[in-house]
């Protein structure tokens, strides 16, 4: 299957409706706690904690943006068996501040019996989620997928600083994917050099996108970074939660032996223990 960059567009209908400014599109923007994407199959997305709870997009049959969003969060049953999501354009207005209330505290993906779980617990989603609203000043897009062929790529965090784009993968300490019992290569070091083939292969291909992107987030009002994008990082990095509370010494030689590899593998990583 051909990778192609051209899909999203920026005089879509869909960005034309939505500067028109509709009080729940404001709201969702106004929102701190909430992230919004633009996709490039000319969708947008809105986020809370990793997890999304509205999409939105622009049906010509219709002649009307659509917001589509899960049956429990508008306190709703499911429409069939086979669809959990309902459109909910013509009402969403009256019942926004309910539907993000049932979010917020009966669906957030760190709420326990206490209201807290352990840091250990914290799902990728959560601290995806979490990073992107506290990086909004370098923050430009997450969850990139593009299908190259056979390989499927999909990297979590986009930024860009000082006008360069740079492809993050975020990966949890005690992933199985980082580290294997053996001294064999783990799945992770195969994964960023996929991504770096990648990114090297489409790389004006990607910038051109990202500009568009950029320029769209901006025309709506969305957080975007200071500087437009002006060149692609050919290095993508790993960023790694280490989410362990208490230090074993299990704990620290899987620290020290997965450091050890990604050096040797020429891997550009940063490990981060809290927000």
């Amino acid at each position: 299957m051909a990778v192609t960059f051209d899909t999203l567009k920026p005089d879509a209908r869909i960005f034309h409706e939505l500067n028109n400014n509709p009080h729940w599109w404001k709201q969702f923007k106004e929102d701190s706690s909430l992230y919004i994407e633009v996709r490039k199959d000319n969708q947008v997305n809105v986020y809370f904690e990793g997890g999304s709870i509205a999409r939105i997009h622009y049906c010509s049959k219709h002649k009307k943006l659509q917001v589509f969003t899960h049956h429990k969060y508008l306190g709703l049953p499911a429409p069939s068996k086979s669809s959990l999501y309902i459109e909910c354009s013509d009402f969403i207005d009256s019942c926004l501040d309910d539907v993000l209330d049932r979010i917020k505290t009966h669906y957030s993906q760190k709420s326990s019996v206490d209201g807290v779980v352990p840091k250990e617990k914290w799902s990728e989603k959560y601290i995806q989620g979490t990073l992107i609203v506290q990086s909004r000043l370098y923050h430009l897009d997450s969850e990139f997928a593009y299908i190259d062929g056979e390989t499927n790529n999909r990297m979590d965090l986009v930024k860009c600083s000082d006008g360069m784009i740079t492809f993050v993968e975020l990966k949890r300490m005690r992933d199985n994917r980082m580290l294997h019992e053996t001294d064999a290569t783990p799945e992770v070091v195969y994964q960023m050099n996929r991504y770096k083939q990648f990114i090297e292969k489409y790389s004006s291909q990607l910038l051109e996108y990202y500009q568009k992107l950029y320029d769209i987030k901006k025309s709506l009002e969305l957080p975007v970074p200071e500087s437009r994008p002006v060149c692609i990082n050919p290095i993508p990095e790993l960023l790694i939660f280490d989410s362990w509370e208490k230090n074993t010494k299990g704990r620290d030689e899987h620290r020290r032996r997965l450091r050890e590899i990604l050096l040797k593998e020429d891997v550009k990583f940063s490990i981060k223990s809290d927000f």
